[in-house]
């Protein structure tokens, strides 16, 4: 009754134009009817337009509305999630490091479940340092300091890394530089704090032989047969009476020293009549090769003079397999 009370006072009724009842209202004049449905034609499509706009506001907002309740429930649920996740996390590292703290205290007790864990967490802390820190090569020494729990443990790792490393590097050398190697190795043993000149002699690598094919005389080759130079160098020969010096060739065989003056093979040493060899502490370059008294054949001990003594030596000791027979004498 209030709202139609409203309209009438916009269109502008007159009081006797009209007659308001409780539940209807009586319009007395057929122009005033028709004013009202003309202004109502006038006004229906901006109502509508109104009407449309205010229920799609109340709509959307709802739905905002929901939506927004929606997110909310979502952050609560997922901060509360995130803060369980927080207070979960602190609540391990807060009991790691009580453990921690504990069993550092027991460290040197024996192990119990009070100090299993600090002794499992240094070995796996060690082992991830030293798999950063293990050695390059053979002749790297550095190994990190293990903990005193570790140091059986430690000692076994290292002696099974450079094992590993040998293996490694032997696997890697060719049969030449394996070769080279074994030599050098054999030179250490014999001369290694015996003789003055075999320092000099480390850093230069040994040579096949000293002198090529076209060097040595073809009668040579043809009194060898079969046999093949193993070794040849130039080398000075001293005569037993008088020490003249002479120039020979010292040949290495499969069986067997053989002295060459150019084109002749002035001897023949056997090594099964090789007893031994002879030099001095000195850095001189002498050696004897000493020869069976009862072969009758032989001339006696060989006194000779190589500007490669140390390589000479080694390669005779190896091919005559008298390494242990090489005496070295204080000079």
């Amino acid at each position: 009754q209030d709202g139609v009370a409203v309209l009438v006072r916009h269109l502008g009724y007159k009081p006797e134009e009209y007659k308001m009842g409780r539940t209807k209202i009586f319009i007395r004049f057929p122009k005033t009817l028709f004013a009202t449905e003309d202004a109502l034609e006038v006004r229906r499509q901006s109502l509508a337009t109104k009407i449309q706009a205010a229920w799609r506001g109340f709509h959307w907002r709802q739905k905002f509305l929901r939506v927004k309740r929606s997110a909310i429930c979502i952050q609560s649920w997922w901060r509360g999630t995130l803060g369980r996740r927080k207070a979960t996390k602190r609540k391990w590292a807060a009991q790691t490091i009580r453990r921690l703290i504990r069993g550092f205290i027991l460290r040197h007790a024996p192990r119990c479940p009070e100090n299993a864990f600090f002794l499992d967490h240094v070995r796996t802390s060690f082992l991830l340092n030293l798999r950063r820190q293990l050695p390059r090569n053979v002749l790297d020494t550095s190994w990190p300091t293990p903990p005193p729990a570790l140091r059986e443990a430690s000692e076994l790792l290292r002696e099974l890394c450079i094992k590993n490393m040998v293996w490694k590097y032997c696997r890697s050398i060719s049969p030449e530089w394996k070769q080279q190697l074994q030599q050098k190795a054999v030179a250490s043993e014999i001369f290694k704090g015996k003789k003055d000149n075999y320092p000099q002699s480390v850093p230069r690598l040994f040579i096949s032989t000293r002198l090529g094919a076209d060097e040595i005389s073809s009668r040579v080759l043809q009194a060898l047969g079969s046999e093949p130079i193993q070794y040849a160098v130039p080398v000075v020969k001293y005569d037993r009476k008088g020490y003249k010096p002479r120039s020979r060739q010292l040949l290495l065989t499969p069986n067997a020293v053989v002295i060459v003056e150019d084109a002749k093979v002035k001897q023949r040493i056997d090594y099964a009549n090789l007893t031994g060899i002879s030099v001095s502490s000195l850095s001189d370059s002498l050696f004897v090769l000493h020869v069976q008294r009862e072969d009758n054949k032989q001339k006696g001990d060989v006194v000779l003079q190589s500007d490669h003594v140390i390589e000479t030596l080694t390669k005779t000791a190896i091919s005559a397999d008298r390494v242990n027979n090489v005496n070295i004498n204080q000079g």
